[in-house]
């Protein structure tokens, strides 16, 4: 006998892969703050 799942259960399981799915995006993406192109946007002052 088959039965339909209960709406709340598939909504949970739907709110708690959405959880998983927020967490794990920024730590798979990578450093979040790309590296400066020049030695003027990092704010680095040589002296010569």
């Amino acid at each position: 006998m088959t039965h339909k799942p209960d709406l709340l259960f598939v909504l949970l399981v739907a709110f708690g892969l959405g959880v998983l799915v927020t967490l794990f995006v920024p730590v798979a993406a990578g450093d979040p703050v790309p590296a400066p192109a020049s030695e003027l946007q990092a704010g680095v002052i040589i002296d010569d």
